[in-house]
């Protein structure tokens, strides 16, 4: 599974028009290996948008870059409406709760996307905790989840959770004791955490 993180920055007056734009790409559903798409407004960052896009493999992602993106993006005029955007690929390492990764995309009020770098010699280590904590299972108010990392020693965290209180009980309480199982507290860097109220008319199943 390929996961694509988008983030774009819109000015406030343009958010109405980014959101109408978002809501036009239905059409990757007819997508050869087009798993699903959600995405809405960062909590955090109130003029950020976020978006998931989840795709079975790189080819398959290759293959709509390459024959429908550009047609999807000129029809919906979505590049007139921000300032700055980031698309960044991860490879899926595990899966928190499910096997069908469909599941992550079709439910769910909010998703949290934390993003960060590891040093190379903990990045084993690192790796290994994630797909642990994979096979363990959901917590109580997270729906699914997925892990992810590309190359270059960057990873990210996709969790999809049914309410605020029950993804700031884990943020409280079940975060601390994964990141200091993983033993690498003092050797991530750069770690950023986006926590996103989905649009539903944003979602692309």
């Amino acid at each position: 599974m390929l996961m694509k993180w988008i983030k774009c920055q819109v000015n406030e007056e343009n958010k109405r028009s980014f959101s109408k734009a978002q809501e036009g790409w239905g059409q990757l559903r007819h997508c050869a290996g087009f798993i699903g798409q959600i995405g809405g407004w960062n909590r955090n960052e109130p003029c950020e948008a976020g978006i998931l896009s989840v795709w079975k493999d790189l080819h398959c992602y290759q293959r709509f870059m390459q024959h429908h993106h550009d047609e999807i993006f000129a029809k919906s005029d979505q590049g007139s409406t921000y300032t700055n955007i980031s698309v960044d690929i991860f490879e899926s390492i595990s899966n928190i709760g499910t096997t069908d990764s469909t599941d992550f995309v079709e439910k769910g009020k909010l998703l949290r996307v934390a993003e960060c770098s590891v040093e190379n010699v903990k990045r084993a280590r690192f790796e290994q905790v994630l797909r642990d904590a994979g096979n363990r299972g959901m917590i109580p108010g997270m729906l699914s989840g997925a892990f992810g990392k590309r190359q270059n020693g960057r990873y990210l965290a996709a969790s999809l959770w049914d309410n605020e209180d029950s993804h700031q009980r884990y943020a409280d309480k079940e975060l601390p004791a994964l990141i200091n199982e993983s033993g690498v507290e003092d050797s991530t860097q750069r770690i950023s955490v986006s926590l996103i109220e989905l649009h539903p008319k944003w979602a692309v199943i």
